[in-house]
């Protein structure tokens, strides 16, 4: 999950005001999946790497008990406001607890998450690790739901791109880089109006992406018949983002 250095106060409320459409898209997706993996209301439904909540309000509209759990405390703040139905709570995968433990991940009827949470983790091996300890803290029947950023979303990029974005109140740049196999970074410069100045912080996001075959692997190591899916339901994701989903025997 991102590191605690990602996603502070600035840049957590510009993603939570001017990013919230991807969840739009894949939201209903999500639902439909839980709900056909034999998801009731009251079923228990830990959203991975939950940022500011936007999934966790779906979820909770749709009569799931939702769990949240993200390594941005900035995050946590902007969720436990949004989304007033659903806990949450600051945490950092892999959390290398046994289960049940305190600090561990929670038994649950369903885990998701979007927005490639585990490719923010430091390495590869903490990767591995926390694709073990998601599948294992699903009950059995339960259903595991994740997107998980391949190498080929980073060939699709190239390095020289920026992307840029401006509204009256925020500014934020972001420029790519990929300084070493398997590695794809973002350097984001953001710009909030607070009264009658600006404001200016800056982060460097490190991705790191993952093998889906690997990924299988682990999961289904870990008692997950997982496979891999285009999307979460009928939306498009950009290329080389790809779902794992599965059942847990």
């Amino acid at each position: 999950m991102a590191s605690d250095t990602y996603y502070q106060s600035d840049l957590a409320w510009i993603h939570h005001t001017g990013y919230w459409q991807h969840v739009e898209r894949v939201g209903p997706g999500i639902v439909r999946l839980l709900r056909d993996g034999g998801m009731s209301s009251g079923a228990r439904v830990l959203d991975v790497g939950c940022g500011s909540g936007l999934l966790a309000r779906k979820l909770v509209d749709a009569g799931f008990a939702v769990r949240g759990i993200d390594a941005s405390p900035a995050m946590i703040e902007l969720a436990r406001d949004h989304a007033r139905g659903a806990d949450f709570d600051v945490a950092r995968l892999p959390t290398r607890l046994s289960a049940g433990t305190v600090g561990a991940l929670p038994e649950s009827d369903a885990v998701v998450s979007t927005g490639h949470v585990l490719n923010y983790l430091d390495t590869r091996a903490d990767i591995a690790a926390a694709l073990g300890e998601l599948a294992r803290s699903v009950r059995p029947a339960g259903v595991l739901a994740i997107d998980l950023m391949t190498d080929r979303y980073r060939e699709k990029r190239g390095a020289e791109a920026v992307h840029a974005k401006v509204e009256d109140d925020w500014v934020i740049v972001t420029r790519f880089s990929q300084p070493e196999p398997c590695r794809f970074d973002r350097t984001i410069t953001v710009f909030r109006r607070v009264g009658d100045n600006w404001r200016r912080s800056d982060e460097i996001h490190r991705n790191m992406t993952f093998d889906v075959d690997e990924a299988l692997g682990i999961l289904r190591d870990n008692g997950i018949d997982a496979q891999r899916r285009a999307a979460f339901g009928d939306e498009s994701l950009p290329e080389g983002l790809v779902v794992l989903a599965g059942v847990r025997r």
